[in-house]
């Protein structure tokens, strides 16, 4: 009897193989035919449901970024009741700070020159961490904790200056530029009426950062 075919089935081989082979060789490495040889499938049938590597790519990133959000809804709901919005997000920004154990994050780290993942990284934190950092920055709005008037641009600049501007794979500085970038962020957050970047989070981010990429030539 010949198996059915499931489409939601194959989509997740397809991701899940990819995201191997990104990991082992890196996204700009992997080509579409490595993709192919490793999953004995047909080019049609892998181009049925991707148009390309790029589009495959993003299919992951947006899976990561759903699962960090569904971790971040899950702690404030379960693990910070009673706190003002101020103070969760202040919580989930630090918990952020950490190594992704997702299989995909080695090989976005080794292509943090590429503007394919940089973009497609951008893309999904302004399309899913924005709002809901700032239906966040809303609730301190109506609970006291965050005074500003623009809430959606707030989050939007926060979250455009953290993966970019602050992250010194994608502009390189030293460690002392990148220490002066984070002090001058948490500056203008607060000076928003967002004061949301803590002392700790710089230092966590900073070890976090060194870790992340073994930086050894940091001044």
């Amino acid at each position: 009897m010949q198996k059915k075919y499931n489409p939601e089935q194959t989509v997740a081989k397809i991701l899940s193989i990819s995201t191997e082979l990104f990991n082992e060789k890196g996204y700009d490495k992997t080509s579409m035919q490595d993709i192919v040889n490793a999953l004995g499938m047909s080019k049609g049938a892998i181009f049925h449901h991707f148009k390309s590597k790029e589009d495959i790519l993003g299919a992951v990133l947006k899976i990561m970024a759903d699962e960090q959000m569904a971790a971040y809804k899950s702690q404030i709901q379960n693990e910070m009741k009673g706190l003002t919005a101020k103070e969760k997000l202040t919580s989930v920004m630090s918990a952020s700070i950490s190594i992704d154990t997702n299989k995909v994050a080695d090989a976005i780290t080794k292509g943090i020159n590429d503007p394919k993942i940089v973009m497609g990284m951008l893309k999904y934190n302004m399309e899913i961490s924005a709002p809901f950092m700032a239906s966040i920055l809303r609730d301190g709005i109506a609970d006291g904790s965050i005074k500003t008037d623009y809430p959606d641009e707030c989050a939007e600049v926060l979250i455009l200056l953290l993966n970019i501007w602050c992250d010194p794979m994608v502009l390189k500085c030293s460690l002392n530029a990148y220490r002066k970038r984070l002090k001058y962020l948490q500056h203008i957050m607060a000076a928003s009426g967002v004061d949301v970047i803590t002392d700790e989070f710089i230092e966590k981010d900073i070890k976090f950062v060194e870790s992340l990429y073994e930086v050894k030539t940091w001044q």
